[in-house]
């Protein structure tokens, strides 16, 4: 029983021997008790406290610890043993960390990427980050402060006086005045700035368009510009040569002719001195005060003549419609006379459907039978106009019967709105109220136009709608028209 006990005693004292043996040579770091992996080299400049068996970490994650530091040509040579399943590749990057504030330090790795190549065992990482030293780091803070100490005094020096103080305040003030008056600008000018904006860019979408749409004739006068240089430059020698010719042929006519030449500018000078004399016809006229104001009178007078004439316009309008109501066509023919841009004449025909008084005949039944006569009749037009900016109003005669009309013109006188009414006297078929007639025309290009509205709107019977084209011309158009038409040789 006791050889039992001491033989269980014996027994723990080995294992506790065995333990104890194993962590000695574990900690004493032995060569036999080390694990399998590899080793490579780091060169720091300074390896702020950094010490053998200190932690190597790539990813947060120990993956070695530092073999040795030792000191080669100047510099710190760092021998890392790392796990054997990290692999490293040869742009791998290694710094100095802190686990704190004040905590310890540790050699922290980035593994790098594969397409570098694999690291082997024995080679040195390259790219390093070198720790800042916390001495340089607060002596550049100190001269730091020392520039901030230095800043605040000269500022204090600057605007430290009451006077300075007061500059400074009254600077703030003007310049929140000013800021308050070029607000107020922008607000009151706003509309304008927007409009000057929408105008810029609808010029320079008007550009393009004229660019683009003349860009073959501006291609072709510059090839035929290209080419007239090409010409000249070909046949320069030779109309140097025949400009050389008429200069000698010009100077020897001068030649030729210089006693006469002489003998002429003697009988110009001699009139002259006659003129200056007032001698003569040509004399009087010159020296003559009244002679001189009845020619300037006369000359105003002329020019107000042409001046009328220049602002004298007349138009010629050709205009055709269907009228819903009627089931048939009208059309207009007007001459309009404008003698100046705020007062106008109207003369024109028109033709269509006529309705005239009704006949009733009565068949031998006794049935009554009662037609209404349609008949196409020419009616004249005869309106004077007095235009007020964008309105204007008619007066005088519509379709042989007086009346008077209104006229709203838009968008730069492409487009009118119209209101007219004639026949106040009733006298169309069957009228039981005056002709009103509204509608709208628009010009789509320089001389056509279309047109459309209403027609005879207070009668019910009469009532419709219209529609209609028109052509419109000034007379500088047809002068442009019958100079292209070509002409018919009598030969």
């Amino acid at each position: 029983m006791r050889g039992s006990t001491e033989f269980k005693v014996g027994i723990f004292a080995l294992i506790v021997l065995a333990v104890m043996t194993f962590m000695t040579f574990k900690v004493g770091g032995l060569d036999w008790a080390k694990k399998k992996g590899s080793s490579v080299y780091i060169f720091f400049s300074n390896t702020a406290g950094l010490d053998k068996k200190t932690r190597v970490k790539i990813a947060g994650v120990d993956a070695g610890v530092v073999e040795s530091v030792e000191l080669v040509d100047g510099r710190a040579r760092v021998r890392l043993f790392l796990d054997p399943e990290v692999t490293l590749y040869s742009d791998a990057h290694a710094s100095i960390r802190s686990a704190g504030l004040l905590g310890d330090k540790y050699l922290d790795i980035r593994a790098g990427t594969p397409g570098a190549g694999v690291m082997k065992d024995g080679d040195a990482i390259t790219s390093v980050s070198e720790m800042v030293d916390m001495d340089d780091l607060a002596r550049n803070l100190i001269e730091v402060s020392q520039n901030f100490t230095k800043l605040a005094g000269s500022l204090n020096e600057v605007l430290g006086t009451d006077e300075a103080k007061k500059s400074l305040s009254d600077t703030i003030v003007n310049l929140r005045e000013v800021s308050v008056s070029l607000n107020r600008t922008v607000r009151v000018n706003d509309e304008k700035l927007r409009t000057v904006l929408d105008n810029i860019n609808i010029l320079t979408a008007s550009i393009n368009s004229l660019v683009d749409n003349n860009r073959d004739p501006l291609t072709a006068s510059i090839s035929n510009i290209r080419d007239f240089s090409a010409s000249l430059r070909s046949s320069g020698p030779e109309l140097i040569e025949n400009l050389n010719k008429a200069s000698g042929d010009l100077r020897a006519m001068v030649e030729e002719n210089r006693p006469g030449l002489r003998s002429a500018v003697g009988s110009i000078d001699s009139i002259a001195r006659q003129v200056e004399k007032g001698e003569g016809t040509l004399g009087k006229l010159v020296r003559d005060d009244s002679l001189y104001t009845s020619l300037n009178k006369a000359a105003e007078g002329v020019n107000k003549s042409l001046s009328a004439i220049d602002r004298f316009r007349t138009f010629i309008t050709f205009q055709a419609e269907y009228l819903t109501g009627e089931g048939e066509g009208k059309a207009y023919f007007d001459v309009t006379l404008q003698p100046s841009p705020d007062k106008y004449y109207i003369l024109g025909v028109s033709g269509g459907p006529v309705r005239t008084v009704e006949t009733t005949t009565t068949t031998t039944q006794g049935n009554t039978i009662t037609e209404e006569e349609i008949s196409r009749k020419i009616r004249f037009n005869a309106q004077f106009a007095k235009r007020f900016g964008d309105a204007a109003l008619r007066i005088g005669l519509f379709e042989n019967t007086f009346g008077a009309g209104g006229d709203y013109f838009f968008n730069n006188d492409k487009g009118r709105i119209f209101a007219e009414v004639w026949d106040i006297q009733k006298d169309e078929e069957k009228a039981k109220n005056a002709h009103v007639k509204v509608g709208v025309n628009y010009f789509l290009f320089k001389n056509l136009f279309v047109s459309g509205g209403g027609d005879n709107l207070m009668n019910s019977k009469r009532r419709g709608g219209y529609v209609g084209l028109g052509m419109r011309f000034e007379d500088d158009d047809f002068k442009y028209l019958l100079g292209t038409v070509p002409k018919i040789s009598t030969r």
